[in-house]
């Protein structure tokens, strides 16, 4: 069966459509409406995020900065200190040490991470051994000296803890006392000596008036004796005379301490003028001699005559250690500038030779008056030497060479900027 609609039907359901299209789009507009909306909302909350993360990022940023400057602050005080600092963890474990303790132990922050602090010393001055626990090893207050790379240092541990007081490590604080320990035993010596001068001089002042006595009595037996051997008895009483009188010379010049005509002379023409004076004496013992003298000239403040005392005694001594001959070795230097230890520059004068060296029981005793080791020795020669070196500002030292032999050392005080 046929179906059929009329104008006006057809007409109402397009008006029908119509509206529905029209509401669909009124819809769809509104919700494009709230959806431009919603975005801006969101750009806005997206726009306001970022420029709160660019200020944390700008706070972060600042205080990593702050964090760094703090840091390299810290850092450069460290490295600006004249004593090493060396940190370890609980377990003695060496996690930082700062320039000036690379440069007092001779080894590198490097060579030492995660290495046992005991790695650094190689003894103890007073002997026993280096322990695990670095505060039993070294106090906070008295502190304890060790040895290391030819140097003798001074060494304080303090509690390294965490903010919560936990004890997380150990601080270590060192210091170089080799020079301070030298000059403090040089001038133990010059007060001894200054005491003993003092008893020397009377003693001597007390038998040089006998003694006077005795040879003028037996120079008037000699002439009136006859007999052979009366005479030589009395000649052997001068001599003997003569002999004791000769050391009380040497002892008296020992208590004098003259005052040092001071003045800038030059260190290595008056080291070579001795040289040339001790040649021949040298040469008929059989001995060398080897110089190497520092390429700049050294200028001192010094009595030029006592300084070459105090080299031909020590050439002396040193051909006096060889009577087989041998060699002497002396080389002139600058002392090197050290910012650990600012004082005025020193000239070393270093003597060796290829005798056999010095007991170390008598070590200690080298300077000490009448001390000698040989066999006529009057024992007043190193002590003279001391106390000329004394008299200069200066420093001895007298040593055994790791290859045998003997070394003096000796410091003077160099003049800078100055002309002869």
């Amino acid at each position: 069966m046929a179906t059929w609609s009329s104008p006006e039907m057809n007409t109402k359901k397009n008006m029908q459509d119509l509206a529905q299209l029209v509401e669909s789009l009124e819809s769809f507009n509104k919700a494009t409406t709230e959806l431009q909306r919603a975005y801006a909302r969101l750009e806005e909350r997206f726009a306001l995020l970022n420029r709160e993360l660019e200020s944390k990022n700008e706070e972060l940023s600042a205080s990593v900065e702050e964090k760094e400057r703090t840091r390299n602050y810290l850092h450069n005080i460290l490295e600006s200190l004249i004593n090493g600092v060396i940190v370890t963890d609980i377990e003695g474990k060496i996690q930082t040490l700062n320039t000036c303790a690379e440069t007092l132990t001779g080894i590198r922050q490097a060579q030492a991470a995660g290495r046992h602090f005991s790695v650094l010393f190689e003894s103890p001055a007073a002997g026993g051994g280096i322990g695990a626990d670095p505060a039993q090893c070294f106090g906070a207050e008295a502190g304890s000296k060790v040895k290391t790379a030819g140097r003798t240092l001074e060494v304080f541990c303090s509690p390294f803890k965490s903010p919560a007081a936990e004890l997380i490590g150990h601080v270590l604080v060192i210091r170089d006392v080799t020079q301070i320990e030298k000059l403090e035993e040089m001038a133990k010596r010059t007060e001894k000596f200054a005491a003993m001068g003092e008893m020397a001089a009377n003693i001597a002042h007390e038998v040089r008036n006998p003694l006077g006595s005795i040879e003028l009595y037996a120079s008037l037996l000699l002439k009136n004796l006859a007999d052979d051997k009366n005479r030589e008895r009395a000649g052997r009483i001068i001599s003997s005379v003569k002999n004791v009188d000769n050391k009380i010379s040497n002892l008296l010049l020992f208590t004098r301490r003259p005052l040092p005509q001071m003045k800038v002379i030059g260190l290595h023409q008056v080291l070579t003028e001795v040289i040339e004076f001790s040649e021949q004496i040298i040469e008929q013992a059989g001995i060398e001699i080897s110089v190497y003298m520092d390429t700049s000239d050294i200028l001192i403040m010094a009595d030029a005559e006592m300084i070459k005392q105090i080299f031909l005694n020590v050439i002396l001594n040193a051909q006096q250690a060889m009577p087989e001959g041998g060699e002497i070795s002396i080389m002139t230097r600058l002392a090197p500038e050290s910012p650990l230890e600012p004082r005025v520059r020193m000239a070393e004068i270093i003597f060796q030779d290829a005798g056999p060296g010095i007991p170390a029981a008598d070590r200690s005793r080298i300077f000490d008056p009448f001390f000698s080791t040989k066999e006529n020795g009057s024992g007043l020669g190193l002590a003279i030497v001391h106390n000329i070196v004394s008299e200069h500002n200066g420093l001895i030292t007298v040593d055994n060479a790791p290859q045998g032999g003997m070394v003096v050392s000796i410091s003077l005080p160099v003049v800078q900027d100055a002309q002869l």
